[in-house]
């Protein structure tokens, strides 16, 4: 477990282990029952995901669950097998309804940045849909500057636009 955030000291980020698969499945799928359409992913797809399957992905990225009051209640992943030159990503965040704008995200941020830096990165790029503002403003609030890059991406039978952002890790 990593330590508690000195905002709030009821928040802790716990690095999930390939055994941990059923919390990062669990959280997965609340997370696009909440925010179907803040994600790639969904809930058809996702859902039928076994052991195997978590099993691989939480032995290939790294998964951070955030808890608040020893509830889970965030989760994010860094990608650590991005394309050829692209950087490690950001990915997968989402907090619960509930524990928003009370630094949950931040802290989530935080422990994926320094897990970053501790594998070498340099640079950590995350992509966001363009009409979620609420998303972009956390993010350059966090010090991320972009978008950098966009493109378009068929996500459930709709074209949607992704805007990259980046962050220099020192």
């Amino acid at each position: 477990m990593l330590e508690p955030h000195a905002r709030d000291p009821q928040i802790s980020v716990i690095r999930l282990e390939p055994d941990d698969w059923p919390t990062a499945r669990e959280l997965r799928l609340q997370a696009l029952r909440d925010s179907p359409d803040a994600f790639l992913g969904g809930m058809t797809a996702e859902g039928e995901y076994d052991e195997k399957h978590w099993r691989g992905e939480l032995e290939l990225n790294v998964w951070f669950v955030a808890r608040l009051d020893s509830e889970p209640v965030g989760l994010a992943k860094l990608n650590r097998s991005p394309e050829e030159g692209d950087g490690m990503h950001l990915e997968a965040m989402w907090v619960a309804p509930a524990a928003r704008l009370r630094g949950v995200g931040e802290v989530l941020v935080t422990a994926v940045e320094a897990t970053a830096t501790a594998l070498g990165a340099h640079l950590l790029r995350l992509w966001v849909f363009a009409e979620i503002q609420s998303a972009h403003t956390f993010y350059r609030q966090l010090g991320y500057t972009g978008p950098v890059r966009r493109q378009a991406i068929k996500v459930n039978d709709r074209v949607r636009i992704e805007e990259e952002y980046e962050k220099y890790l020192g």
